[in-house]
């Protein structure tokens, strides 16, 4: 018999004793997921990855532009006639046409899996590039649409505030830059930013209200029920707008069917409900903190004095979350948060004005510098995280008091549950300030170079990788303050992350070539500088106490791959051992550094472990025992390349990747290596 029909046969058999019932339901789901995720593997694999490949998407949201190219994300698409439930994201390295009523997106590129999940499609030229079909005219996602298209033509002349009235009222925060993310970030307010069940939560309470005061609550339950409906088909199925429309339209049927039950109640069977639909929640970010935020609320503020107690409670649930998913803290968030409430009400408010009359955009704009100034009153910054067990013992004790506890005595066991992650957290950070060996850390920063250098307490940061991944990563290793920071050359993948430690942490001196210093990347690094600097330039020798840095650069010019080319190299000593750190240096740079002795117990490949680099030459000259390539999960470029591992390999090279073995420390312990690797 088909296991599909024993469950539905144990489901219906079910349907009068309620664990049981939602046990079956939870089976049935997950035989239906792993039978659909079998079938997308099975479809993706008869895909070459050199090829290009069919694909059509819903047009869900708008073209946000990263630096140099162009994304737009979806949330399926279809590839060669075969269905994937998967996110898609798609690369342009040139700008899109604008997207009018159409309804899908066809374009032929090459699919590939992407670095954090989900697939990417990469797009080479504008003809294979092509908007088909047309938004209903009463589908929800049209009215959408329309009123993004109303706002367009002033986004020129005010861009920051069109990019807020798409974020606030429509859901579209693709045209949010990353400084408007940032400073709402450090303020611990940026749910506030972006459309989430605040705004559902606030339109809900109008509407019923509205209803109310005319004395029609039956009315009322309807409109609810019907607004959690339409709501995530216009602004779109995102998490944050199911999550508060399942919980709206759960109230509302209760009350239709004269069931009326707790708040919490419906806070279980909303998290229950939404785990039903999207199972892949249970470990989404989103998911917990806003479950997290809205349990506390109930089991803990609700029992103390208003409105501090629901603020205490809310940082007591919240704190621990954050500092494990994001390694930041924003203490005072909450209280932010009270303040500025009504002003994102009044944005929001004047963003829906705005799609008829464009006047309403400047007031956006003098609300939005008032939100900043607030933004700038919270305690922010970067921290270790809490151990995963310290979470999990917070979390069990926590669901047992609420379980087995009542009223005051419940909501005091609670909070100090919550409080054990966030004091595991202080002991590690404290227990992580300094080492006790010398220690070379490769960060598994995705693609990029992010090389941090400590004997003691004397940290060396070397390249920051892309974005600013780096910094919750060196919190979580208690690193507080960075001695010296070197930048082995300019492009993204490893000088943006130095522009955002230098704008956050203690950095002594930064260190850079004065050859190929230019670019966009370059001038972040001096804008955001709070040290000297020094100029590096072949021959130097930095020496921090027990570990001696010796640069070398090529100073010739280079008429192929200039910027790669002119790359820092570092051989450093510590420990009695030597790791040769390369940059991005190409096969030209290695020949005319060839003359120079480079012997090093570890090298960190060139360039991503790019065939352009790492000759044979090379490795004749420097003569490796292990060697590191770092590079991202499934990254666009393949590296590393082929070439290059059986080059390694041929000469007995042990190598590590932080593509496959997460972030690498190689400590010196004695005058030998030991290699410990995992996800940071």
């Amino acid at each position: 018999m088909s296991p599909w029909l024993a469950i539905a046969g144990l489901l219906l058999a079910a349907i009068r004793i309620k664990p049981l019932f939602f046990t079956a339901l939870g089976v049935l789901l997950a035989l239906h997921l792993q039978s659909r995720t079998a079938r997308e593997r099975d479809a993706f694999a008869q895909i070459h990855p050199e090829r290009f490949i069919t694909v059509t998407a819903p047009l869900e949201r708008d073209w946000a532009q990263r630096e140099d190219s162009w994304v737009l994300r979806t949330s399926r698409f279809e590839a060669n006639g075969v269905a994937f439930e998967q996110p898609l994201a798609i690369y342009a390295r040139f700008a899109p046409p604008e997207i009018a009523m159409e309804s899908h997106l066809g374009a032929e590129g090459f699919l590939r899996e992407g670095e954090h999940g989900g697939y990417t499609l990469t797009l080479k030229s504008r003809e294979l590039l092509a908007y088909t079909g047309a938004l209903p005219r009463w589908h929800p996602a049209a009215w959408n649409r329309a009123l993004a298209n109303r706002l367009e033509p002033h986004a020129r002349e005010l861009p920051e505030e069109v990019a807020l009235a798409h974020a606030l009222v429509l859901g579209r925060g693709e045209r949010l830059t990353e400084s408007m993310r940032e400073s709402f970030r450090r303020g611990g307010t940026y749910h506030l930013l972006v459309f989430s069940g605040l705004q559902i939560a606030l339109a809900a309470a109008l509407l019923a209200a509205l209803l109310r005061v005319f004395h029609a609550p039956r009315a009322s339950d309807w409109l609810l029920l019907t607004f959690a409906v339409l709501a995530p088909l216009f602004i779109g199925p995102t998490a944050s707008v199911s999550r508060a429309s399942a919980g709206i339209g759960l109230y509302a049927l209760s009350r239709l069917l004269k069931r009326p039950t707790s708040i919490e109640n419906l806070w279980c069977v909303a998290a229950i409900a939404r785990l039903l639909l999207e199972p892949r929640d249970l470990t989404e970010a989103s998911f917990h903190l806003t479950y997290a935020g809205a349990g506390a609320l109930i089991f803990i503020g609700k029992r103390f004095r208003k409105p501090f107690g629901h603020l205490i409670a809310a940082e007591t649930a919240i704190a621990p979350l954050t500092l494990f998913h994001f390694h930041q803290y924003a203490l005072g968030g909450s209280l932010v948060t009270l303040a500025m409430s009504p002003l994102i009400f009044a944005m929001l408010a004047l963003s829906a004005l705005a799609c008829a009359h464009p006047w309403f955009l400047r007031a956006i704009g003098w609300l939005h510098r008032l939100c900043v100034w607030l933004n700038r009153g919270g305690i922010a910054g970067v921290f270790a995280a809490p151990p995963v067990a310290s979470l999990i013992a917070g979390g069990v004790l926590a669901i047992l008091a609420v379980a087995l506890l009542r009223e005051r005595t419940r909501a005091v066991a609670v909070a100090l549950a919550l409080l054990i992650p966030t004091v595991a957290a202080m002991v590690r950070s404290f227990s992580r300030r300094s080492v006790d060996v010398p220690t070379v850390t490769f960060f598994d920063i995705g693609q990029g170079d992010a090389i941090v250098i400590r004997s003691g307490t004397k940290t060396i940061l070397v390249d920051g990788g892309r974005g600013g991944r780096i910094v919750p990563l060196l919190a979580n290793r208690g690193i507080r303050r960075v001695d010296m920071a070197i930048l082995s050359h300019a492009h993204p993948d490893h000088c943006e992350g130095l522009a955002a430690v230098l704008a956050q942490l203690d950095v002594g001196v930064i260190a850079v070539s004065p050859r190929r210093f230019h670019g966009e990347c370059a001038a972040a690094v001096l804008e955001a500088r709070r040290a000297p600097i020094r100029l590096v330039y072949d021959g130097d020798v930095l020496d921090l106490g027990d570990v001696q840095i010796t640069a070398h650069v090529a100073e010739a010019r280079f008429r192929r791959a200039p910027e790669n080319n002119a790359s820092v190299v570092l051989r450093v000593a510590a420990g009695g051992r030597t790791f040769l750190l390369t940059g991005d240096i190409e096969k030209e740079a290695e020949l005319y550094l060839s003359d120079v002795d480079l012997r090093a117990d570890v090298l960190k490949a060139a360039h991503h472990g790019s065939r352009s680099s790492t000759s044979a030459g090379w490795l004749d000259n420097v003569r490796p025992r292990m060697a590191v390539i770092s590079c991202g999960r499934r990254n666009l470029f393949g590296h590393p390349h082929a070439e290059v591992l059986d080059a390694l390999r041929e000469r007995g090279v042990r190598t590590w990747r932080t593509d496959r073995d997460g972030t690498i420390d190689v400590e010196v312990r004695q005058g030998r290596l030991y290699v410990q690797t995992g996800l940071d």
